[in-house]
């Protein structure tokens, strides 16, 4: 039987997922943390339906702009609404004038520099080894850890939800879609620990920090990631 089907039926399910946690965020009568879990299956099928089209050489150009368009709901439209979101609840200096109802909309530059960073990913060759630029769910997980953490109610929560911090953070996120950073990318050739030890690093990093602060390590792990990844280029040893 041909199952050269099954990396698009993947991709396609990775896409109803995205349009379903955009509709519960959209709704937003369901905490974040929740519907993190959605996207984090997309998350995992968005490397299955790439992962099984390379072993069933299933490799097309419509799977190419499938995936992406799936991506693009899932890990692009789904972390501009939570910045929306997050804008929208914070306490605002301007209540009552037309700019505290336009300003969350700035939530969505984000969407925008994750279909630039898609449509130049499809047209642009790059090493198979780095990426350019912060990739697509990388950035949504990262968008979540904020959104999750403005919820504890804590001072974190305080911090997060302030314009400028928020701000911030969309300035940075959107820069590193767009950037041409060269990052690390976590397609092993092989298990072996030469050629692979910067990659193990931020590995044996991640599973600690993960275990011992939850969500708040994301931001952490991710700054790891980048420092890292900067620094082997600079050593010119992917």
């Amino acid at each position: 039987m041909n199952f050269k089907f099954l990396p698009n039926l993947i991709t396609i399910f990775n896409l109803f997922l995205g349009c379903v946690a955009t509709l519960l965020l959209v709704e937003n009568n369901l905490e974040v943390k929740y519907v993190f879990y959605i996207t984090f299956i997309c998350l995992i099928l968005d490397y299955l339906d790439g992962y099984i089209a390379r072993k069933l050489n299933a490799k097309s150009d419509i799977g190419i702009q499938l995936d992406s368009l799936a991506d693009m709901v899932s890990f692009g439209l789904v972390p501009g609404i939570l910045l929306y979101n997050m804008i929208n609840a914070a306490p605002s200096f301007v209540v009552g004038s037309i700019f505290s109802s336009l300003i969350p909309f700035l939530g969505f530059i984000i969407t925008i520099a994750s279909a630039y960073r898609l449509a130049r990913f499809n047209i642009k060759k790059s090493a198979s080894n780095f990426f350019n630029g912060l990739p697509t769910p990388a950035n949504a997980i990262l968008i979540y850890s904020f959104s999750i953490i403005s919820e504890e109610g804590n001072l974190f929560s305080q911090i997060i939800l302030r314009y400028d911090i928020l701000m911030l953070i969309l300035v940075i996120s959107s820069f590193l879609l767009v950037s041409n950073i060269k990052l690390l990318n976590f397609k092993f050739k092989s298990t072996r620990f030469v050629g692979n030890r910067r990659r193990f690093f931020i590995i044996f990093i991640s599973i600690p920090a993960v275990i011992f602060l939850g969500i708040y390590s994301v931001p952490i792990i991710l700054l790891i990631y980048i420092l890292t990844s900067i620094f082997t280029q600079y050593k010119g040893n992917y």
